[in-house]
């Protein structure tokens, strides 16, 4: 039984050992493909053939717009970074009489440092809603693409996520359906006085890629500022306080505390 799954590993690596004097080379050889909108890959397809020389081709996608450069023995695949080229071509090689194949899933993806959250600023001592919009993406599926509400590196406690909203952006260019995507949290009272920020943070996993933003949300400065007002007119309370109880007029209390002061 070993030795038989040891067989079909063998035959599923990369290059593929046909026989003596044969190889078949996808590279990069994994069989699925992230692209970014807009940038460019190269995927090249080669075969070594004993009985002269290889036929290779790739196949279906559109490549009437010279997108696929064929050599003797080898075709190079140019992926353009266009939501067009999202699809799986396969490789087609032969020698003689034997033909072998391999397939590539290709996925081009947008995620653009494009991130909107409302308030600008956190309200603290009231319930309120807070949301978080990425724009410009795709693909838009919550299976790829996730929202987290941070209080420091760790979700925030409390939070209600509400369902989110999907919505196409309005394009200038025909053919290029991008989204935005907005998440929601009902947050309960924050407390006096309220953490410094909050972070919404969005993670888009891709196949052996994650990529990840971040923006923040602060507490109003303002708010802040009272609170540390506060903070400080309560120190110094506390401080007149003990004072006066250790200089007040009269008898003269244990001072073995005020030595501290």
């Amino acid at each position: 039984m070993e030795s038989i799954l040891a067989l079909l590993l063998a035959l599923a690596l990369v290059p593929y050992q046909l026989s003596r004097g044969q190889s078949f080379q996808v590279n990069p050889p994994e069989p699925e493909v992230a692209v970014a909108m807009g940038t460019s890959l190269q995927i090249t397809c080669s075969m070594s053939c004993d009985e002269g020389v290889a036929r290779v081709h790739w196949r279906g996608l559109d490549t009437s717009l010279g997108s696929v450069q064929t050599l003797p023995g080898s075709s190079i695949l140019s992926v353009r970074g266009m939501l067009s080229d999202t699809g799986t071509p396969v490789c087609v090689g032969s020698c003689g009489s034997r033909s072998f194949q391999h397939s590539v899933k290709i996925l081009v993806y947008a995620f653009p440092d494009q991130l909107v959250v409302s308030p600008e600023f956190l309200v603290p001592g009231q319930d309120q809603v807070v949301s978080c919009t990425a724009h410009n993406i795709w693909p838009a599926d919550p299976n790829s693409l996730s929202f987290a509400l941070l209080l420091g590196k760790q979700r925030l406690e409390g939070a209600q996520a509400l369902e989110p909203e999907q919505e196409e952006e309005m394009q200038e260019a025909e053919g290029t359906p991008l989204f935005r995507m907005t998440q929601r949290w009902l947050l309960p009272s924050l407390g006096t006085p309220a953490p410094p920020a909050l972070h919404c943070q969005v993670t888009m996993q891709l196949p052996k890629l994650v990529l990840t933003h971040r923006k923040e949300i602060p507490a109003s400065t303002v708010v802040l500022w009272i609170g540390s007002f506060v903070l400080g007119l309560l120190a110094l309370v506390f401080l007149a306080y003990r004072l006066w109880k250790c200089y007040r007029p009269g008898p003269r209390p244990d001072t073995s505390s005020c030595t501290h002061l």
